[in-house]
Order: C-alpha cells, then structure tokens, then sequence
C-alpha cells in the first residue's frame, strides 16, 4: 500500500483529533416497554387533540367558495376527534398502543400533507381566505413532528439525552417565537401594551433558538456535554414559564371581553397548552439527563 500524498492526512487512531468527533457520540436509547405505553399514549391524547383544532382553524379560514378544501378539512375534524375518542380508551398494552400510534401516523401524515400542498397554493395565489402562509407551516411542522414521534416510539427507540434536548428546544423554541407573534398580529393594535410584550417575547425567543440552533451546530450527535445542555433546558424553561402566564392571562382577558383582539377564545387555549406541553417535555428531559449524569436509568 502506497503511503499518503504529501500534504494530505489519513484516519489515524493514534491521532485522536484528526478522527470523526461522531465517533464519541451517545448511543440510541431503547424504550421500555413502560415507556412506550407511557410516552405513546400522552403524544397521542396530546396532539391529536391539536391536530383536530388545526382542522377546524383551517376550515373557518378558508374563502366561503374553497368548498373542497372546507369540506376536506371537516373531513380531518372528524378523523382526529374519532382517534382522540380511542386514544382516551386504548387499553395500556403494547399491542394496542402500537396500533393507535399506526393508525395515528397514517392520519396525521395525510394531514401532514394537506397542510404542505395547501401552503403552496397559499403561496402562488390560487388560494384566498385568512390561513398566513406562516401559520399553514407552523402547524404543518407540528404534524411532522407528531409522526416523527410516533414512529421512533413504534421502532422502540428515543434520542441519546443530549441530542434529545438538542433537538426538542430547537423544535418547541421556534413554535414559542411564532405563536408570540402570531398574538401580536391577532390583538387589535390600539392594545399596545400587549403588543409590545408579545413582540418581545417573539425577540426573546429568537434569541434562544438562535443559540440552540448554535448549540446544535456544535453539539448534536457529538461527545456528550452535559452543563451546557442543562443551561439550555433550563433558559428555555424559565422563558416559557413567562410565556405561558402572558398566554393564560390573555385567554382570561379574551373570555370576559376585557381586550380588543380578533382572536378566537379556542385558539387562545390551544396555544397555551402547547406552552405547556414543552414544560412537560422539558422537565421529562431533565429527569433523564439528572438520571444521566448520575449514572443510573429508569
């Protein structure tokens, strides 16, 4: 065998930083099947709840003459309330639960794929109403990440705890900075205080997924490196706590009329409970790097 070319390097074990820092990184975790009941059953109650209101939000935002697509989205409405009805009665066995999560990601992956050919006749024009193309995205991803979840819960397999995190505060961080923006647009401007304070978190918020993206650019699928990660968690934490209690508030204000907004009460709830949702999220993951850290698992 010939030796390298001058001025060129080699894979060399003895060189440990001319080898691929992938090498180092945290291995795939398996699900027990407890876990998979556990986290199978809590996504699905969860989000096809969500998927079913991003149908009935789609529907009142179309143009009265889009009969097709109104009737398309009633279609979905009705699919997502009959799987959250047996999502509620699904016996805790694998069996089971597997066959919910099946049948769920052949629901949402169609739905997935209303909401992407529907975002681009948005974009092109051919179609009217009051559906931003923003916001056909925005809940777009959410149905990808909701089949995304499904399907490694079905495979029996969940992200080492570092890219976990990595990964779920890059996801939620971008849906907190849009939904602020989203209210921002929504409340009548002559409430400038409220405006003001959700263009700021909508800042805030970019902020922090600006630095997550970074962290994912430096850390994911690396050597494990646990402070930095916790820190992150924990700043994510802390700003969707303040975040949730203006959202709260402002459903309160909306229910008894109190403030000027085109807001619909439902969607103020469901944007408060997605906050909510990665506060669950992130105080799982937290439980896991803890257990991480201290060398033990559940």
């Amino acid at each position: 065998m010939y030796p390298p070319a001058p001025g060129t390097y080699e894979m060399d074990p003895q060189r440990a930083l001319l080898l691929p820092p992938e090498l180092k990184a945290a291995p795939i975790e398996s699900l027990t099947e407890k876990l998979f009941i556990e986290r199978s059953l809590t996504e699905n109650r969860f989000w096809l709840r969500i998927m079913k209101e991003h149908a009935l939000f789609l529907g009142e935002g179309f143009s009265k003459g889009d009969t097709q697509l109104i009737q398309e989205a009633d279609r979905f409405f009705h699919y997502f309330d009959q799987l959250l009805q047996r999502a509620h009665k699904t016996p805790e066995t694998v069996q089971a639960v597997r066959a919910l999560n099946e049948e769920s990601i052949r629901t949402a992956s169609a739905f997935r794929n209303f909401k992407r050919n529907l975002l681009i006749l948005i974009i092109n024009c051919k179609v009217a109403g009051y559906n931003f193309p923003l916001l056909v995205d925005h809940i777009a991803r959410e149905a990808e990440y909701f089949v995304r979840n499904l399907m490694k819960f079905n495979q029996g397999i969940m992200e080492p705890i570092q890219d976990a995190i990595i990964s779920e505060n890059v996801f939620w961080l971008r849906i907190m900075m849009e939904h602020s923006r989203f209210i921002s647009s929504l409340l009548d401007q002559s409430e400038r205080n409220l405006v003001n304070q959700a263009r700021k978190f909508g800042d805030d918020f970019e902020v922090l997924l600006g630095q997550a993206r970074d962290v994912e650019s430096m850390l994911y699928n690396k050597q494990p490196t646990y402070p930095i990660i916790s820190k992150m968690n924990k700043d994510s934490e802390s700003a969707t706590v303040e975040l949730r209690n203006f959202k709260k508030a402002g459903l309160d204000f909306i229910r008894t009329c109190q403030i000027k907004n085109v807001i619909n009460p439902l969607l103020a709830d469901h944007v408060v409970r997605e906050a909510e949702h990665f506060l669950l999220i992130i105080k799982v993951l937290q439980h896991r790097l803890v257990l991480k850290q201290s060398g033990r698992s559940d």
